[in-house]
């Protein structure tokens, strides 16, 4: 402990006056505080943190690229839907694969309006088409990684009158209206630039009872 000695002073009347401090001679003694050593920091460090995988959607488009920019190669609804999307053969318009998250790609479509046609058993990825609804976002993957968006803007469900024929009539479950196969077609293909989900309905013992379509017209 270090002291130090500090004079008391008192003062007196100058003829100004002014006050002059005078000096006493008794000294007084003052302590200073004892020096208390610097506290040490114990906060814990925060730990490095882990680096977050990809966005699903990017992962799932890497999957999928096979380097042709011309094919459409999956298509993705946000919390509805990831599929992959294969091609018809050339020889069979009416193929749709027995791939469970698999859509198949409808060339007749493309060939005849140039939108897109994504078909699907509906006791396969088809179910999932039911789960569409409007404003939702399609994303329409191709081959070189790049997408399109389109906006689902509305779902239409038909009765075929005659469910085992590709021709038969249809009734809007809606409206009431009767369609042939050739109107229907261009109705829900035709348009302006649009993807097109199509699956059966069933009915009973009636797996294609009826057709849902669910239009997304390119945002």
């Amino acid at each position: 402990m270090v002291q130090l000695y500090t004079p008391t002073r008192q003062y007196t009347s100058t003829a100004a006056g002014t006050i002059t401090p005078e000096i006493s001679a008794t000294p007084t003694l003052t302590q200073t505080p004892e020096n208390t050593a610097t506290p040490v920091s114990t906060a814990t460090p925060l730990p490095t943190p882990t680096p977050l995988p990809p966005p699903f959607l990017d992962t799932f488009i890497e999957n999928l690229k096979n380097g042709n920019a011309g094919q459409v190669v999956g298509v993705y609804v946000e919390d509805v839907l990831s599929l992959r999307v294969v091609q018809q053969p050339s020889s069979d318009a009416a193929y749709v694969s027995t791939l469970p998250n698999t859509a198949t790609y409808f060339s007749m479509v493309r060939n005849i309006t140039g939108n897109t046609g994504l078909l699907a058993h509906n006791y396969l990825a088809g179910a999932y088409f039911f789960n569409l609804s409007p404003g939702q976002l399609v994303t329409l993957i191709y081959g070189d990684g790049s997408t399109d968006e389109y906006v689902v803007s509305n779902v239409d469900e038909f009765q075929a009158l005659n469910p085992s024929s590709p021709t038969s009539n249809f009734v809007s479950l809606s409206s009431g209206e009767t369609l042939s196969s050739t109107d229907l077609f261009y109705r829900v293909y035709g348009g302006g630039t649009r993807t097109t989900f199509q699956t059966c309905i069933a009915q009973g013992n009636e797996d294609s009872w009826g057709r849902l379509f669910v239009i997304a017209p390119l945002e």
